[in-house]
């Protein structure tokens, strides 16, 4: 008979137990809500002519330090390298042979962005002991705008240009032909090269 009160006490304890531990689950703060104030705006309808060749995918980490604080960011963000078409001309043209040649601009960076989903944030610090001197979503602005503009300067390297021209020559050379016409690409001189070739001239 003891035994059995024994047991019965076991589990009351047991039960209660569990109750308890229930009760202290630490529970999940509630989601981000962020709700649009209306039908989103359509500030700008632009046409395009680009020929898009590339997309390049940057990584890095930055550490931000000021307003009070610091802080290291994972940022991931990706940019397209296009060549204006609206600026191609014909600098050659047989009909008879069906050969022409065409001058096109430099690739350029048309569109950096930053891949917020994969954007990470590593660790924020308040380095002021003055009350309320810290300002960590400020910072966190400034190294974002810093990170965009990271990842145009990285896609827009001379490998990457140099890896857009082959694609774009790649592409109308395929799209001519489909035509029966020959096709040889020339390109403009960066204004980087033009300012060093004017320089040594002088």
């Amino acid at each position: 008979m003891k035994t059995i009160i024994l047991a019965f006490g076991l589990l009351a304890v047991f039960a209660g137990l569990l109750v308890c531990l229930r009760q202290l689950r630490v529970e999940q703060p509630p989601p981000i809500v962020v709700t649009s104030q209306g039908p989103a705006t359509i500030e700008r309808l632009e046409r395009l002519s680009q020929l898009v060749t590339s997309r390049v995918y940057v990584a890095d980490v930055l550490i931000g330090e000021g307003e009070g604080c610091r802080g290291a960011w994972l940022i991931r963000g990706d940019s397209l390298i296009a060549v204006n078409m609206s600026k191609a001309t014909i600098t050659e043209q047989d009909q008879a042979a069906k050969r022409a040649t065409i001058r096109l601009p430099q690739p350029e960076v048309l569109q950096a962005r930053l891949d917020h989903e994969r954007c990470k944030t590593w660790e924020v610090k308040t380095t002021t002991w003055i009350p309320w001197h810290a300002d960590q979503d400020r910072l966190r602005d400034e190294v974002f705008l810093q990170a965009q503009r990271l990842v145009a300067q990285a896609a827009g390297s001379k490998e990457n240009i140099e890896h857009a021209k082959r694609a774009a020559e790649i592409v109308l050379a395929a799209l001519f032909e489909h035509f029966g016409w020959d096709v040889k690409v020339v390109w403009e001189e960066s204004p980087i090269a033009q300012v060093a070739a004017e320089t040594s001239q002088r």
